[in-house]
């Protein structure tokens, strides 16, 4: 065997000169195939610690970006958007999760693969490079199939996080867009409503209706209002009545009496096609479940907050489905 000792290749150097001897020695008496498979065998070996080493990190990466996603990104206390911010982190942590997976699984396989081939080191491994195509079996074949798994968690990884901001920057603008509306005068604020009269409560209920883009017939209601302080009509003529209780403080609570005598006029008197009740207080259970009952749509404190403060339309509030919907002002 004839051994090129000018080579590039730096052979290790050990402390003791017996051992140095004896290394170089064993390399000279070495045959062609003795060499080859050595040298394979390093090779796979530099293969899949590289790997492994790699999908260590890549497996640690998506796993900090998760745990950036659940403590981080948690959804605003009051926000005009809560499913969008739910929506996108539930999606995201869903498919960095399965990222996750496929990174920790091929991490586990390659450390399978280490050590099978780590045990070969003090064997006789020169039978395991012999038989032609087989030579191409074992480590790297294993990796490379593994590789193609971590490429492609890796490549989901990104697609989340792109797909993410994407959606983040779409609800941010849409956070600007309902700040801008915030600060004109068609917002009202809870606390500004709170402290009206109930006459101007029904004008402002009116006007509310306006924005949406409905024709309003009746403005305000009186002592001969029959359960109807606002009349309006769809563009799709929809006849839309509503009923206004407002409660000082928005503290007070509107009772099924109120509704009783709402459902005995709004579609017999007033042929409203839908009926709607609304307070800057809350409702009681019996007057929920009486209107729930009955087909009468009730617009809480907490709702009138998203029509009247962040511009949603009011049919969007009360999830009503018509032919034409209004333009939503903030959005």
């Amino acid at each position: 065997m004839h051994i090129n000792w000018k080579t590039k290749a730096a052979f290790p150097d050990y402390a003791s000169d017996v051992l140095n001897e004896a290394f170089r020695l064993r390399i000279s008496e070495a045959t062609d195939d003795d060499l080859l498979a050595a040298y394979l065998h390093w090779i796979e070996g530099c293969v899949a610690v590289d790997f492994i080493v790699a999908t260590h990190h890549l497996a640690e990466k998506i796993q900090a970006e998760l745990h950036h996603v659940i403590d981080t990104q948690a959804t605003p206390e009051v926000s005009p958007f809560p499913e969008d911010h739910d929506r996108a982190r539930q999606e995201l942590c869903s498919r960095l999760t399965r990222s996750h997976r496929a990174a920790t699984e091929a991490l586990e396989r390659a450390h399978d693969a280490w050590s099978q081939m780590s045990g070969r080191t003090v064997h006789d491994f020169k039978n395991h490079y012999s038989g032609g195509s087989d030579a191409a079996s074992g480590v790297l074949e294993d990796v490379g199939v593994l590789k193609n798994q971590v490429n492609q968690a890796e490549r989901n990884m990104l697609n989340a996080l792109a797909v993410h901001r994407d959606e983040m920057h779409r609800v941010a603008l849409l956070e600007h867009q309902l700040e801008q509306f915030l600060n004109s005068d068609e917002s009202h604020a809870l606390q500004d409503i709170h402290v009206m009269s109930p006459a101007a409560f029904e004008q402002t209920v009116a006007g509310l209706v306006r924005r949406d883009g409905l024709h309003v017939i009746r403005d305000g209601g009186g002592s001969r209002d029959l359960g109807a302080d606002v009349i309006a009509v769809t563009p799709d003529n929809l006849r839309v009545v509503i009923q206004c209780k407002h409660r000082q403080a928005g503290l007070g609570k509107v009772g099924s009496p109120d509704m009783q005598t709402l459902n005995g006029t709004a579609r017999p008197e007033h042929k409203a096609d839908i009926v709607v009740a609304v307070t800057n207080g809350t409702f009681t259970k019996p007057a929920s479940d009486f209107a729930y009952t009955h087909d009468i749509h009730l617009l809480d404190q907490e709702r009138l907050q998203r029509w009247a403060t962040w511009g949603e339309p009011l049919l969007s509030v009360l999830q009503i489905s018509t032919n034409t919907h209004p333009s939503a002002p903030a959005a």
